[in-house]
């Protein structure tokens, strides 16, 4: 297996990931404030309450976005691989570059998007109304614990990816 391409593909493509990520946020938050509050503390979702009807066509909206992008770059990780490695790649590369791909997404994840602006910064247009000052914004174990989720699921979804990659080789 060419590692080294494979982390460079997979950390490439998990940056551009990232980045489709945070326009979708960003671009969400500015348009309904509360369309991620499904995703706060369960503390901070207790005293907002429900998702406005705008929130959560907003996250439904971003949601496909995010998803239709996802599966993008992760054909645009595996046809670079195939070109630098000159061919069809096997499921355990298929499955390794994707997983990169995640594992790179998710961490930004933790340390960009929660822990330094979450935690850290917390701008105004992140904070629900009627949860200004929560400790709960400061809880970097709420994070690590969707961290640690992101690990599982991202094998999960590279071993799917990977499936589809040899099947897809297969049939073209």
């Amino acid at each position: 297996m060419p590692w080294t391409a494979v982390f460079q593909i997979g950390v490439g493509y998990g940056l551009v990931l990232s980045v489709v990520f945070t326009t979708a946020v960003l671009a969400g938050v500015l348009t309904a404030r509360d369309f991620m509050a499904h995703r706060y503390p369960p503390a901070i979702r207790d005293r907002y309450g429900e998702r406005s009807a705008r929130g959560k066509r907003v996250a439904n909206w971003a949601g496909l976005l995010v998803g239709v992008a996802t599966v993008a770059v992760f054909a645009g990780a595996v046809a670079t691989l195939r070109a630098r490695v000159g061919g069809d790649v096997g499921y355990g590369t298929a499955f390794a570059v994707v997983a990169v791909v995640m594992q790179t997404f998710n961490l930004y994840d933790l340390v960009v998007l929660d822990w330094l602006i979450v935690v850290v910064a917390r701008p105004g247009f992140l904070v629900l109304p009627g949860t200004e000052g929560m400790p709960e914004y400061r809880d970097m174990r709420f994070h690590v614990r969707g961290f640690a989720i992101g690990i599982v699921l991202s094998f999960a979804v590279a071993a799917v990816a990977a499936l589809v990659t040899v099947l897809l080789q297969a049939l073209l």
